[in-house]
């Protein structure tokens, strides 16, 4: 584990956070006490059509009846470590909460991408003490993890006795710095690793998103992200710190997005920017049902890069606003944010320069080197909401984790916009592109091709080999529903001859493709919350390029 930094500095004071609850059982039994009838947890099975409502006082009863039938008949107790195979469902956050009181950590697993052997890998490099999965599922799991015990959700929900009530040490000796939850990162080649997420990192992550978007009891929070992710994670204990209602979708249904929306009277939801192309794309189905959305406030948006012309068109056809944010695994979610209340002139301006926001309450913001205001470098996050590191990797933790900040990987520049100043993301270190000595932005590339090419719905963009620029700009291209393939090909090529004659208004022809792929959407090696993973994508491309020119 690397050296702890907790604080960061607020207006020239160091700062830093404190839970303001004795654990997370004393969260959960103040709220149970206080608005114990209120629904804590609405879930929506979509593709069964069903609703179960959990109140705060059920959270509490069945949090702490779940964490003593653990520890009675698991030994499960502080830091000990238990893996998730579940899709999203209220027993995650039951689980996960019935952990936290006992001061272990939960270790959700990626149900459509965990071959066996990365889920035999996540399992073995976290010392899991048990998994928890679906009935269904129980025969199959057995026979990919013989080696640890398994237990099905409905013999565990089924505990509730008194008797069963956590110990009254629960949650207490591991303090501040107890890991609670162990997300792995989306790994692109080779085995992820796990990011230890802890109480302090998770829970003020949480108090600043709060802060920043303003939320209270009153909060209606749609969540349609896997609960293995660290979006719907931190989003969901977010809702529970300040006693909201959290909605939670068994999944992403781009046909359900606004009903739910409108039946539950959210006010707020979560996405990615593939959700957002999506429910633009269907924009004419929305008006015509006539879904009633007047609850909802706001929509945050991040975890990719996020196109701003299509946000700014999102904005101008629903006349909900993008909060865009910033933020990775390792500093347990967002560590900058959009201010949701801007003047409207202000709002339009970030949203349009794709401002990723400013810095949040419980971390600082740094561009490696501090160069002046527009300069590119390295951005680099401190505070209580950097997580503890690799899990049983010193070597990979002590790179990136150093000097009292964690080093992203990202660029990024500053730049003031309306009086604050602003954080631009400009791409991956690994991702940009170097063409002859000069970084290219993929990013910058993608939204110019789909700000200029009607046709297109979205656009990928990675370096190849070649032996004159070392790499050149290559495009893998989503072309709408209706486009032939040979019409998709004539298209491609037209591209090209465009963006080599400097006829592609915001590219330079340096910075233009010098190969166009179509590419079919369900070819794209994506994460289970629709980012592109670009290093696998590349080596796609590269194939499809010597395929093509052999």
């Amino acid at each position: 584990m690397h050296p702890q930094i907790f604080t960061c500095t607020k207006d020239g004071a160091p700062h830093t956070y404190r839970f303001p609850w004795k654990n997370f059982t004393h969260l959960l039994r103040e709220c149970a006490s206080g608005q114990g009838e209120k629904p804590a947890l609405i879930f929506r099975e979509l593709d069964r059509e069903t609703r179960r409502v959990i109140t705060y006082a059920d959270l509490d009863r069945r949090t702490a009846a779940l964490a003593g039938h653990l520890h009675r008949v698991f030994d499960i107790g502080p830091g000990d470590r238990v893996a998730l195979a579940l899709p999203n469902c209220p027993e995650i956050l039951l689980l996960n909460l019935a952990l936290f009181r006992l001061g272990a950590a939960s270790v959700p697993l990626d149900l459509k991408r965990d071959v066996p052997e990365r889920k035999r890998y996540k399992l073995k490099d976290a010392c899991a003490k048990l998994l928890c999965v679906l009935p269904e599922n129980l025969d199959t799991e057995k026979e990919i993890v013989p080696d640890i015990p398994i237990v099905a959700t409905d013999r565990l929900l089924a505990s509730g006795k008194v008797a069963d009530m956590e110990p009254e040490w629960s949650g207490v000796p591991n303090g501040e710095q107890a890991v609670n939850i162990i997300l792995y990162t989306s790994g692109t080649t080779g085995y992820p690793k796990g990011v230890l997420l802890t109480r302090q990192s998770i829970a003020s992550n949480a108090d600043g998103i709060a802060q920043w978007l303003e939320f209270n009891e009153h909060e209606r929070l749609s969540l349609v992200l896997p609960l293995h992710h660290v979006n719907s994670t931190i989003f969901s204990i977010t809702l529970f710190m300040v006693g909201g209602t959290l909605i939670l979708n068994s999944r992403y249904r781009a046909s359900k997005f606004w009903p739910v929306i409108a039946g539950e009277r959210a006010t707020s939801s979560s996405i990615v920017p593939t959700i957002m192309g999506d429910l633009l794309a269907d924009a004419d189905r929305f008006f015509e049902e006539g879904h009633d959305i007047s609850s909802l406030k706001k929509i945050m948006i991040g975890s990719a890069p996020v196109p701003a012309g299509a946000a700014c068109r999102f904005y101008d056809r629903f006349g909900i606003r993008l909060v865009q944010g910033y933020g990775t695994t390792e500093v347990s979610l967002r560590v900058t944010g959009v201010p949701p209340d801007l003047p409207e002139s202000d709002y339009r301006e970030v949203l349009s320069r794709n401002a990723a926001g400013v810095e949040l309450a419980n971390n600082n913001i740094r561009i490696d080197g501090d160069p002046p205001e527009g300069e590119l470098g390295e951005i680099l996050v401190r505070g209580p909401v950097v997580s503890a590191g690799y899990l049983n990797q010193p070597e990979a933790t002590a790179e990136v984790f150093r000097n009292g900040w964690f080093h992203t990987g990202d660029i990024g520049f500053r730049r003031r916009v309306g009086g604050r100043t602003y954080l631009f993301v400009h791409g991956r270190k690994k991702e940009i592109l170097i063409k002859g000595g000069v970084n290219v932005s993929p990013i910058a590339v993608e939204n110019a091709l789909v700000e200029a090419l009607p046709d297109l719905s979205a656009a990928y963009v990675v370096g190849i080999e070649d032996p004159r620029w070392g790499e050149d700009i290559c495009a893998a291209l989503i072309f709408r529903n209706g486009l032939t393939p040979e019409k998709q090909a004539a298209a491609a090529r037209r591209i090209v001859q465009a963006g080599q004659a400097g006829q592609i208004p915001g590219l330079s022809p340096y910075e233009a493709p010098c190969k166009v792929i179509p590419m079919q959407p369900h070819l794209l090696p994506m994460t289970s919350t629709g980012k592109v993973q670009r290093n696998a994508l590349r080596e796609i491309v590269q194939k499809m390029v010597a395929r093509k020119e052999g």
